[in-house]
């Protein structure tokens, strides 16, 4: 073999390797993964909101629990599910201190809090946090003297909220 031959059959290896390489790399579609279904993010959202229930340690009254899914449009704008979870307990005696104690928590789960406060319709101060990120796209407790509630909402995941319900 002369070395132009060694040379030429050089390039065409190099060439060969690159368009196959080329042929290979993944497109976007490729690498996007499928979106988690509406059930698997109820799953994370349910798991926080019982996680915030405990640390909180409030009496929370299980038969006014809910649950229920509605429509949302998931990132490549086609039609998806969220759940809403919704949980009512008792009263605190110091329901800032708990609020602010709950609102701690989320931060150091990385999630983005704040804070606020109104009056109930008994005239009792309500004290609420609002988080987003991490497991939920929202959640919220508020606490006052006579009752606390806590509201998760899950992110948006592959399903139809009709037939979820």
């Amino acid at each position: 073999m002369t070395r132009r031959s060694v040379a030429s059959g050089a390039v065409l290896l190099a060439a060969l390797v690159l368009a196959g390489c080329a042929a290979a790399s993944p497109t976007k579609e490729d690498t996007m993964e499928p979106a988690p279904t509406a059930e698997h993010q109820r799953r994370l959202a349910a798991a926080y909101v019982e996680e915030t229930m405990h640390r909180s340690g409030i009496d929370w009254d299980a038969p006014q629990s809910q649950e229920y899914p509605q429509a949302c449009s998931l990132p490549d704008g086609s039609a998806g599910a969220m759940y809403n979870i919704v949980r009512t307990g008792a009263g605190v005696r110091d329901p800032e201190a708990v609020t602010k104690s709950v609102g701690k928590r989320w931060a150091a789960d990385g999630l983005t809090v704040e804070y606020s406060s109104d009056k109930m319709t008994s005239g009792a101060d309500r004290y609420l946090v609002n988080g987003s990120g991490g497991d939920v796209e929202r959640i919220q407790f508020g606490a006052a003297t006579t009752k606390s509630s806590l509201g998760g909402v899950s992110k948006c995941g592959t399903g139809n909220a009709a037939d979820l319900g």
